[in-house]
């Protein structure tokens, strides 16, 4: 799995681990999509662009999964991945997605991306 969650003081923290960028913001997505929706299954079947915003790794990755955030508390629209120029998901759909939980921002506290020889490592708190 790209991602684990970590012990956190009334929020939720996430490991994330991945081969390149996008594989990055895939695992945020599909942790803030576990939060989200839980284990409901969601279609890639829609992309959305979010340009890349930051001015390092750490912050372009929380910007990400901020606008992703966004995304599903005014549009309703559920990620399912990422893609090279956004997300990928659809709407959201009471019949097939169940809401899991409240997640409220994704924090700048201890966001951190490291790269290393097997690839890239992140910690993002998400504030529920």
């Amino acid at each position: 799995m790209p991602y684990r969650f970590l012990p956190h003081t009334g929020d939720v923290a996430v490991a994330l681990d991945a081969p390149d960028d996008l594989g990055l913001r895939t695992a945020g997505i599909e942790a803030l999509r576990e939060l989200l929706v839980g284990t409901s299954p969601v279609g890639a079947l829609v992309e959305r662009p979010i340009a890349p915003k930051g001015r390092d790794d750490a912050e372009r990755l929380v910007r990400f999964l901020e606008d992703a955030l966004y995304l599903y508390d005014v549009e309703g629209f559920v990620p399912a991945r990422a893609s090279s120029t956004g997300i990928l998901g659809e709407p959201f759909d009471p019949a097939r997605h169940a809401p899991a939980g409240e997640v409220k921002a994704v924090t700048y506290h201890q966001a951190a991306v490291r790269r290393d020889d097997t690839g890239l490592h992140a910690t993002i708190v998400f504030d529920v």
